[in-house]
């Protein structure tokens, strides 16, 4: 009975031990508050990626500006169906969204404004036959010209090809007229030149001081377009000065020849005077004072102080690259 007792208690110590030494149930891990530095750099990196929306309102003022600039060119009137064709375009892409296709429509009407303007040089070229001032940069404005024509002939998709052949057309054009335009103002200047010095010749300064003025102001006003890359204004102040310092010289000179004249015909007629005086004096000397004679030695008019012509005239240098330039309300 002992041995079963002990046996017993043998079996509870053991199960006590049993329970004592294991381990209590593992507890479920609680989950950690989000970093809000991390969740700052996440929402930053996202912000990164979305596309910026251009503002619609300033986007149409882009293309309406670009559209009234191809319209100043005449498109409405030398490319009218281009324009219509960029115009439906542009209504197009306000149904469907202007933010891709802004760049597109500008681009259209740019290249309109400029074919109109390289057409518009090449035919002035054409008219004055310029062409041989600068024959290459003609030759090239014209192949770009046509890259551009045949374009528009064939509906072909207008890309950057297309609007840089307008844009170099154009830029070709220009140079050409530039070169010729230059080279004209330098013989119209020199003309005009030539004509001052005819002008200054005959005292025109002192004769017809405010004429020989406005005339002088044309010469340096066309100086100042020449170096302002104005040449083709520049001749029309050029010719404006030689036109009139022409005909000051006309008139002044007709006024100075018949001035002459007189003064001649009155020598030829005091000296006769004098002739006649010297044998009246000789048959029947005056040896008493006669009323209206005067002494020999009387000073019959005061002395008048006149102006130096030479300050009268206007300083210009005779060659365009001497000239320094002031510029001008006018030349602005």
């Amino acid at each position: 009975m002992k041995k079963v007792v002990l046996s017993l208690l043998s079996i509870i110590t053991f199960l006590c031990l049993i329970s004592c030494g294991s381990k209590p149930a593992a507890e479920e891990p609680k989950p950690e508050a989000p970093k809000v530095e991390e969740k700052v750099e996440e929402i930053e990196e996202a912000s990164e990626e979305i596309p910026v929306v251009k503002d619609l309102t300033d986007l149409i003022h882009q293309i309406e500006d670009a559209r009234k600039a191809a319209v100043e060119a005449g498109a409405e009137e030398k490319a009218p169906e281009q324009l219509k064709q960029a115009d439906d375009l542009f209504a197009s892409l306000k149904e469907s969204g202007l933010e891709n296709g802004a760049d597109t429509i500008i681009a259209r009407y740019k290249l309109l404004a400029d074919y109109i303007k390289a057409k518009d040089a090449k035919d002035e070229i054409d008219e004055n036959d310029y062409a041989s001032y600068a024959q290459s940069n003609y030759d090239r404005g014209c192949d770009n010209l046509k890259v551009v024509e045949e374009a528009f002939a064939d509906s072909s998709v207008i890309n950057s090809t297309i609007t840089d052949a307008a844009a170099d057309a154009y830029s070709q054009f220009n140079t050409v007229l530039s070169v010729a335009y230059k080279k004209l103002a330098k013989e119209e200047r020199a003309a005009a030149y030539e004509a001052k010095k005819k002008a200054d010749s005959v005292k025109a300064g002192v004769a017809q001081k405010e004429r020989y003025n406005t005339a002088a102001d044309d010469f340096k006003n066309g100086d100042s377009l020449y170096a302002m890359q104005s040449p083709k204004k520049a001749i029309e102040k050029y010719i404006s000065a030689k036109d009139e310092f022409n005909a000051l010289y006309e008139e002044v000179y007709e006024k100075r020849v018949a001035a002459q004249a007189a003064i001649d015909a009155a020598k030829k007629r005091v000296e006769e005077a004098e002739q006649f005086a010297e044998e009246a004096d000789a048959e029947a000397p005056i040896t008493e004072p006669v009323e209206g004679i005067e002494d020999e030695d009387a000073v019959l008019l005061e002395e008048d102080e006149y102006e130096d012509p030479k300050e009268a005239e206007a300083d210009i240098a005779e060659d365009i690259d001497d000239v320094e330039i002031e510029e001008t309300e006018e030349a602005e």
